[in-house]
């Protein structure tokens, strides 16, 4: 019997034997959601996936796309391993690495 797509077969074993290199180029991302965000998005905090080479614009994007977060905001504070977004010299531009914490939370205000 003759296949009707003849190249499926070698896709298919394409992918199997390259799944590992596909895994590989996922980056884990950790967004923590403080204070008021928390109860926004109803979680403390979650583990992402994002393809290598993702930007903080493309995080933005997400968090707009999942919680309707629009960044960056005046209202809502952005910080990559501890730096707000404004600080790094790429600003949005900026790509994160594996294992990076992105911490969400409102302006702090006193005196």
């Amino acid at each position: 019997m003759r296949m009707a797509y003849p190249h499926r077969k070698r896709f298919v074993s394409w992918v199997w034997m390259n799944s590992s290199l596909w895994m590989e180029a996922n980056i884990k991302l950790q967004i923590k959601y403080l204070a008021a965000l928390r109860d926004r998005t109803g979680r403390r905090q979650e583990e992402v996936s994002f393809p290598q080479g993702t930007t903080l614009q493309d995080v933005a994007e997400w968090l707009n796309g999942q919680y309707d977060l629009s960044l960056p905001n005046p209202q809502v504070m952005a910080t990559l391993n501890g730096s707000g977004w404004n600080q790094f010299s790429l600003k949005l531009a900026t790509e994160i690495r594996e294992g990076d914490i992105i911490c969400l939370f409102p302006p702090i205000a006193g005196g």
